[in-house]
């Protein structure tokens, strides 16, 4: 779950002391457009290339405009903590986000207005909120992982995107999102294809646009939105809080004694449903496939999973008793991180390392590139979850490995997710062996965020001999 969060910066960061100026490598690409087509045509490619050839920042247009390529820890904890104020969203990030989310999302807000809505959002993820959704999401899955049969191929990527949307579901609206949830995701995978349309090629669209694209993005939004109109307005109605987030978001006023608009309720909820169920199911999607590629370190995760739980179902308590699930979790964010990449723009010239970066350009930052990179995590390539001792942790340079950003706009629901994460790995290591339908491999699809493509991930399932949920169908 993606939604930005405020954090105060230790009192020790100070900026970086600015040093004698340095001309930024630039990466010249084709006289007329730059570097679009080579970005476009395998962005993964490209972000990683471009460090290799040009080091840790490089520049190149994009479109019509210079994109700053950054991979300097130093430089990235300068941007997201210690100079965070002058770092915003740029304006191309604001422009595409708003089609989908609304001009009032807590995602492009800034100042003020950010700030608003950051403190009245903030109270539906508090500790204690989301620890009370830890059976709801381990009841979706126990539903998921009990309609499988044993030796059938299944798609995980559709099966975990359905399954993260009825999680959401409950722990958004307190509903069951039922027939709702074919009508979600299609919409979802509708707006995120037009979506990285308008980042390869950034031109607005008006919503009145007769092109099949256009139908079909304004389409899915008025889908999202009849079905949070519908139930916002149920809870209006019912005027109870059901302990969920679409009651804090609701029901909650700022210190001036004033709610949040019909607009901002809409953008937050839309925000939320899309942060909410999409990153988080493809970043499980990831851990499944990594663990099924390494099955000594799935029997590993098995077994830590058999010996503190047993046969029940798991509790958000038994969390803390299970390091190496903690761990799985870590190195997936590290290798196949869904959320694969974000900008930021200074609202002025800023000098970092001896590198100007000038008002309102484009920042890019990766965290797939960082976390491969062998400067700070030895064989990068190697699924190794071992590696995440505490004092490895501490040697990492703080920029170098920030799945969730960090900052004042570190994510808010990392807690919600890191937790949806481990419950839902924990459950289905408990119950299934991870394992890939024959010769099948994924594509990997850097959209708004990264995941296995249109063919999914083939699984073929193989229940465990003593699975709890196999001795329950029995």
């Amino acid at each position: 779950m993606q939604v930005e969060s405020h954090t105060q910066s230790a009192p020790s960061d100070k900026p970086t002391e600015a040093t004698q100026e340095r001309e930024v490598p630039r990466r010249k690409g084709h006289w007329f457009w730059g570097s679009t087509i080579d970005f476009q045509n395998d962005q993964i490619a490209f972000v990683q290339n471009i460090k290799k050839e040009y080091g840790d920042v490089s520049r190149t247009r994009i479109v019509n405009s210079d994109w700053y390529f950054v991979y300097d820890p130093e430089i990235i904890h300068e941007i997201n903590v210690r100079q965070a104020k002058i770092f915003v969203k740029p304006k191309l990030a604001k422009m595409i986000w708003s089609l989908f989310l609304g001009p009032t999302s807590i995602l492009t807000q800034q100042g003020a207005p950010w700030d608003r809505q950051h403190e009245m959002i903030k109270p539906g993820f508090h500790r204690f909120r989301i620890d009370a959704y830890a059976p709801v999401m381990v009841e979706y899955i126990q539903r998921m992982v009990s309609s499988f049969k044993d030796g059938e191929v299944r798609d995980f990527r559709e099966d975990i995107n359905n399954s993260a949307l009825e999680i959401v579901g409950k722990t958004l609206f307190d509903t069951d999102m039922g027939g709702d949830t074919n009508v979600v995701f299609d919409a979802m995978h509708n707006i995120s294809e037009m979506l990285v349309e308008h980042i390869n090629l950034p031109l607005p669209t008006p919503r009145w646009w007769p092109s099949p694209g256009n139908r079909r993005k304004i389409g899915a939004i008025e889908a999202l939105e009849g079905v949070i109109t519908r139930l916002v307005a149920e809870r209006k109605s019912d005027g109870k809080d059901r302990g969920d987030l679409l009651s804090t978001v609701v029901f909650a006023k700022d210190e001036n004694g004033v709610a949040m608009n019909a607009q901002e309720v809409r953008d937050q909820m839309m925000t939320l449903i899309f942060a909410g169920h999409e990153t988080t199911a493809h970043s499980l999607t990831w851990a499944y496939y990594l663990l099924a590629k390494n099955p000594d370190k799935a029997q590993k995760l098995y077994e830590e999973v058999k010996a503190v739980v047993g046969d029940r179902p798991l509790e958000v308590a038994d969390l803390d008793k299970l390091p190496y699930l903690a761990q799985v979790v870590k190195e997936t964010l590290r290798l196949n991180p869904a959320v694969w990449t974000y900008m930021r723009a200074p609202t002025e010239d800023v000098v970092i390392k001896g590198y100007r970066f000038p008002k309102e350009c484009y920042i890019f930052i990766s965290q797939y590139v960082m976390g491969r990179d062998e400067r700070f995590h030895p064989n990068p390539l190697k699924f190794e979850p071992e590696r995440w001792t505490r004092e490895y942790e501490r040697n990492l340079p703080k920029g170098s490995y920030v799945p969730f950003a960090a900052g004042p706009r570190v994510c808010l629901g990392q807690g919600f997710a890191q937790m949806e994460m481990k419950l839902v790995l924990g459950t289905l290591i408990q119950n299934v062996v991870s394992r890939l339908a024959d010769g099948f491999e994924p594509d990997f699809m850097p959209e708004l965020s990264l995941h296995p493509g249109k063919r999914g991930l083939q699984t073929k399932v193989e229940f465990r001999a003593d699975a709890p949920l196999r001795k329950l169908q029995a």
